[in-house]
């Protein structure tokens, strides 16, 4: 049983800087491999994000509207729930590099598809195959992570990954709307494509494989007489419940976001009075912050211990909760979003070198895999679950049933996640890391 990294990820005790071992520094190599990936995922997301405000308008040419934009939404969030295992396993078991070429290539496909798509039911089928072929870039670009940083590094280059996707999402829209103003909605799909194909290029010329052969080859000759589920359940990290903990918690964060989307736009808008640049502001403040936090800040819980930060992370999030049941003027609710952002800057980075912690070399992406599974699940039912209670609640329910639940992820994590510091048992942290040849 791994109970290594418990210690890491609990954080009763951190470490000072006089009792920490000395960190090892990444390889040239390593951090091109890191800084180019980030640099794909950025322009794919970027595309990504540059087709989002064309959606409304193209379903709205069809004849359809927020009915269609909800099952197109769920359809791609559901594909990423049934396929991010799979591909996850894909990924431990073939290496990274080709799902995430794979992934790649599937945006280039969707974009050029939106191009000719000319109904409502054929755009929903796209948008499943996009959230499908996409469902394992995350976790073989997390799995790059486990293979090539040590673990006392690992939450810091998670967050330069995970700043790259909210990069896509922040400059994107923008974009997006831009072309479609003066070009139509064509111009939106063309660049996202175009900047997808360039990310494949990119992967495709200067990614090398980070999985060892040798790796690769043990996954293709499982145990004699195993059932495939018996080798999933043995695959799982240990001990169960902490990875059980984690998922939960992860969950919830992802559920209580989820939960109030729908309705805080409507909220802002017609009981707020906020107009349509205070709303922008708002959530681009928010996800400048989150995207400069994980990017700067995500070393932190390498230093402290992934339980402080996870916690600090969700109290602050649950402030966006909160300032939208008390808080009614823009000039306040902008600080509340940045502290917001700042609060997912440190919990998203932090929790997901938790997994990384826990699992084992051979099945790292398959657990980012299942990950990103319970994360679209939460994607999917935070919506519904609003979509159905909202015509007998207030919003200011709505804001305070996700405070509540971000209450209970907060407990869950002071409660459940409990250990000590052992220093000696981080030994491995100061390897040196070495290159692939």
């Amino acid at each position: 049983m791994k109970t290594q990294p418990l210690p890491q990820i609990t954080g009763e005790l951190a470490l000072t800087s006089e009792l920490k071992p000395p960190q090892a520094s990444l390889s040239s190599e390593t951090k091109r491999i890191l800084y180019l990936l980030a640099a794909c995922i950025a322009l794919t997301m970027t595309g990504y994000g540059i087709a989002m405000p064309v959606f409304a308008k193209r379903i709205g040419e069809l004849g359809s509207g927020v009915q269609a934009l909800g099952l197109m939404t769920m359809s791609f969030a559901f594909a990423q729930f049934l396929l991010s295992p799979f591909m996850g396993s894909f990924a431990d078991r073939f290496g990274r590099r080709p799902l995430i070429l794979i992934a790649l290539a599937g945006e280039v496909i969707a974009n050029g598809a939106y191009l000719y798509a000319q109904s409502v039911p054929l755009y929903i089928a796209i948008r499943f195959f996009q959230g499908g072929i996409s469902a394992g870039l995350l976790p073989a670009t997390l799995g790059v992570v486990g293979d090539r940083v040590p673990e006392a590094q690992r939450a810091q280059w998670t967050g330069v990954i995970m700043a790259s996707y909210a990069a896509g999402f922040i400059f994107g829209p923008a974009l997006g709307g831009l072309l479609f103003d003066h070009w139509g909605y064509a111009a939106p799909f063309a660049v996202s494509g175009i900047l997808a194909f360039l990310a494949l290029v990119l992967a495709l010329v200067m990614v090398p494989e980070t999985r060892p052969a040798s790796s690769r080859v043990q996954k293709l000759n499982p145990i004699a007489g195993q059932t495939k589920w018996r080798e999933i359940w043995a695959s799982l990290p240990r001990p169960i419940y902490l990875f059980a903990t984690l998922l939960l918690i992860d969950f919830i964060a992802t559920f209580a976001f989820a939960f109030i989307e729908p309705q805080m736009a409507l909220y802002f808008y017609n009981q707020l009075l906020l107009t349509p640049t205070q709303l922008g502001l708002i959530v681009g403040g928010y996800g400048l912050t989150t995207l400069l936090g994980q990017a700067f800040l995500g070393k932190l819980s390498d230093r402290h211990g992934r339980k402080p930060v996870m916690i600090l992370g969700l109290l602050l999030t649950s402030a966006l909760y909160l300032g939208l049941i008390f808080v009614t003027s823009f000039g306040l609710l902008f600080p509340v979003a940045v502290l917001s952002g700042l609060g997912d800057a440190l919990f998203i980075p932090a929790i997901a070198a938790s997994y990384l912690d826990i699992a084992e070399q051979e099945h790292i992406s398959r657990v980012m895999g299942i990950k990103g599974s319970v994360a679209a699940l939460a994607g999917v039912v935070g919506p519904l679950l609003v979509a159905i209670i909202s015509p007998w609640t207030s919003p200011a329910s709505i804001f305070a049933i996700s405070a509540a639940a971000t209450l209970v992820a907060i407990l869950l994590a002071l409660l459940v996640l409990k250990g000590r510091s052992n220093i000696e048992g981080r030994k491995e942290q100061v390897q040196p890391i070495p290159s692939s040849q």
